[in-house]
C-alpha cells in the first residue's frame, strides 16, 4: 500500500522543546477508503490473534511440559513469568523504537521474529532453553498489542476510532475461547510442542495479510538512545515484577520480596532522573503532565488488576469448588468468551457517540451487582446458572475494556500516540501482574481461614473417604465467594477516575 501519511513539523517554541521532543512530529492521515480500512483492521487481528491464541494454549500446556523439562511447580512458573516479564519491558520503548523505524517495519518485524520465536520454543530441550526462548518471544510480542493500536488510530477518523477498538476487541475475543481448548486437542493428540508450532502457518498468514495491507507510515524520527533510561528502565519493570511475582511463594514480608521492592523504587527514581536530565529521553514524562492521560491510565490498571484477578479466582472456583473438570471449566467460560467480543464490539461503537465514561461506569457498577450475585453459586447450582452469570460478567466487562482503549487514547495528542500506547501496555501489565499476585495471596489467605473453620464445624454425617475433598470443596467456594465481594468493590474503584474524564478528542 502506498504512503498514507504526510508529516509536517511544527516550529518549537524553544530549544529545549525542540531536543526534548526530538523534532516532534504531528501525523496527519490521508483520507482511507472504508474498504482498506477492513483490510487492516483484519490484518492487525489476525497478527495479534495468534499471540492471544498462544496465550490460552501454554497454560493447558504447562502440566505436560512439567514432565518433559523435568521442573516442578517454582521452577515451570517461569515459563509463563519470563514471557510476561520481557513482553512488559520493551512496551515502553515503542514511542522510541517506532519513531526510529515506523509502525509499518515495527510491526512487521516483531510478528516476524515472533514466529520464529515460537517455533525455537516449540524445539526447546530443557528448562533454560525454553525460559530463554520464551524471553525471546515475549520481547517481540511485546510490540504487537500497542502497536496495533496506534495503527488503528492513525488509520480511522476520529469519529470511527471507538468502532476500530470494538473490533479488535471482537477479534481478539477469540484468543481466550479457543486457546484453551486448541491446546488442550494439541496436547492430548500430538505433542505440547505443537502448541506453539500452530503459530508458524497462523503466524505466516497474519504476515503476509500484514505485508499487503499495513500502510507505509508517516516520517521516521533519528533519535539517538538513551542507554541510561533504557538500563533503569528495564531493571525498575523487572524488579518490580520479579518481586510481585514472588510473593506467592516468599510472601509480601519476606526479606527477598522487600529487597526486591526497593531495588526497584531505588531503580524508578534512578530513571525519573535520568529522563529529566537527557536532552532526548527514552520515554518523554511530559506526558504525565497530561492528566486525562494519568486518569485513564489508573482506570487502565485498575480494570486489568480486577480482571486478571478475576480469571484466577473463577478458574479455581469453578474446578476446584465445583468439582468441575477442566473441560467442563472450559465449555461454561466458551460462551462468554463470544459475548465479551459481541459486547465489545458494540461498546466500541457506542463510545463514537456518546462519551466513553458513561459506558465505563455503567460496565463498572454492573459488574460489581453480577461479581455479587456470584455468592449465589454452590456446588449444587446447575451448570446453565453457572454460564448465565459467567455471559453477564462478559457484557458488563466488554462495556468497559473498548472504551478504556479508547479513551487513553483520544486524550492525547498525535504525536504522543505511540509513546501512550506503549506506556498503557507497561500499565495493562503492572495491573494483572498485581492483579495476579493480590488476588492468589488473599486467597490463601481465605483458605486457611475456611479450612480451619469446616475442621472445627464438620457435617454431622460425612464418609471418612469423603471428608478431605468436602473440606476442600467447601473451603474454596466459601474463600472464592469472599474475594468476589472484594473484586465487587475493586471493580467500583475503577469507574472512580473515569468520573473526572471526558473524551477530549485531541489532534
Amino acid at each position: 500500500m502506498k504512503e498514507q501519511h504526510v508529516a509536517t513539523p511544527p516550529l518549537p517554541p524553544d530549544k529545549h522543546a525542540a531536543s526534548a521532543d526530538a523534532a516532534r512530529v504531528s501525523v496527519t492521515p490521508e483520507v482511507v477508503t472504508p474498504s482498506a480500512r477492513w483490510a487492516i483492521s483484519l490484518s492487525i487481528i489476525l497478527g495479534s490473534l495468534t499471540n492471544a491464541v498462544m496465550m490460552g494454549s501454554v497454560n493447558v500446556a504447562v502440566p505436560t511440559m512439567m514432565t518433559y523439562l523435568q521442573a516442578d511447580v517454582t521452577q515451570i512458573q517461569w515459563v509463563l513469568s519470563s514471557y510476561m516479564i520481557a513482553r512488559t519491558v520493551v512496551q515502553p520503548t515503542l514511542g522510541w523504537i517506532g519513531g526510529r523505524v515506523g509502525n509499518r517495519r515495527l510491526y512487521l518485524g516483531s510478528l516476524s521474529l515472533y514466529v520464529v520465536t515460537s517455533m525455537l520454543c516449540g524445539l526447546a530441550w530443557d528448562l533454560e532453553s525454553m525460559i530463554f526462548f520464551r524471553v525471546l518471544q515475549g520481547m517481540s510480542a511485546g510490540y504487537l498489542f500497542p502497536l496495533a493500536m496506534t495503527i488503528l488510530h492513525e488509520t480511522y477518523p476520529p469519529d470511527k476510532r471507538g468502532m476500530a477498538m470494538g473490533i479488535f476487541m471482537a477479534g481478539m475475543s477469540f484468543g481466550p475461547a479457543i486457546g484453551p481448548s486448541l491446546g488442550g486437542y494439541l496436547v492430548d493428540h500430538l505433542s505440547w510442542r505443537a502448541v506453539f508450532y500452530i503459530n508458524s502457518p497462523i503466524g505466516l498468514v497474519a504476515l503476509v495479510a500484514a505485508a499487503l495491507t499495513l500502510p507505509a507510515g508517516g516520517v521516521r524520527q533519528h533519535r539517538s538512545l538513551d542507554l541510561l533510561g533504557l538500563v533503569t528502565m528495564t531493571t525498575f519493570v523487572v524488579t518490580l515484577l520479579v518481586a510481585v511475582s514472588e510473593t506467592r511463594t516468599y510472601g509480601w514480608t519476606s526479606l527477598y520480596v522487600l529487597g526486591l521492592l526497593t531495588a526497584a523504587v531505588a531503580m524508578l527514581l534512578a530513571f525519573v532522573w535520568a529522563e529529566l536530565t537527557r536532552a532526548v529521553p527514552l520515554v518523554n514524562l511530559q506526558i504525565f503532565t497530561n492528566g486525562p492521560f494519568v486518569l485513564s491510565a489508573l482506570a487502565t490498571f485498575l480494570e486489568s488488576f480486577t480482571n486478571f484477578a478475576l480469571s484466577l479466582i473463577i478458574a479455581l472456583f469453578l474446578q476446584t469448588g465445583l468439582g468441575l473438570s477442566a473441560q467442563q471449566a472450559g465449555e461454561i467460560m466458551l460462551p462468554a468468551a463470544f459475548v465479551w467480543g459481541l459486547t465489545s464490539f458494540f461498546s466500541g461503537r457506542l463510545s463514537d457517540r456518546i462519551e466513553s465514561r458513561w459506558l465505563i461506569l455503567v460496565g463498572s457498577l454492573s459488574q460489581a451487582v453480577v461479581l455479587a450475585l456470584f455468592v449465589g453459586i454452590t456446588p449444587a447450582s446447575s451448570a446453565m446458572a453457572i454460564a448465565g452469570l459467567m455471559i453477564l460478567r462478559s457484557m458488563t466487562r466488554g462495556l468497559i475494556q473498548s472504551p478504556i482503549i479508547t479513551l487513553s487514547m483520544v486524550v492525547l495528542p498525535d504525536h504522543q500516540i505511540r509513546l501512550g500506547a506503549g506506556l498503557r501496555g507497561l500499565i495493562n501489565s503492572l495491573g494483572a501482574t498485581f492483579g495476579v499476585a493480590t488476588s492468589g495471596f488473599f486467597l490463601q489467605q481465605r483458605l486457611a481461614v475456611w479450612t480451619q473453620f469446616f475442621q472445627e464445624h464438620p457435617p454431622r454425617v460425612l464418609a471418612v473417604e469423603m471428608a478431605d475433598s468436602w473440606l476442600a470443596q467447601e473451603a474454596t467456594t466459601h474463600a472464592s465467594h469472599d474475594l468476589f465481594l472484594a473484586a465487587a468493590v475493586a471493580v467500583v474503584l475503577t469507574a472512580i477516575p473515569v468520573l473526572w474524564l471526558r473524551d477530549r478528542r485531541i489532534s
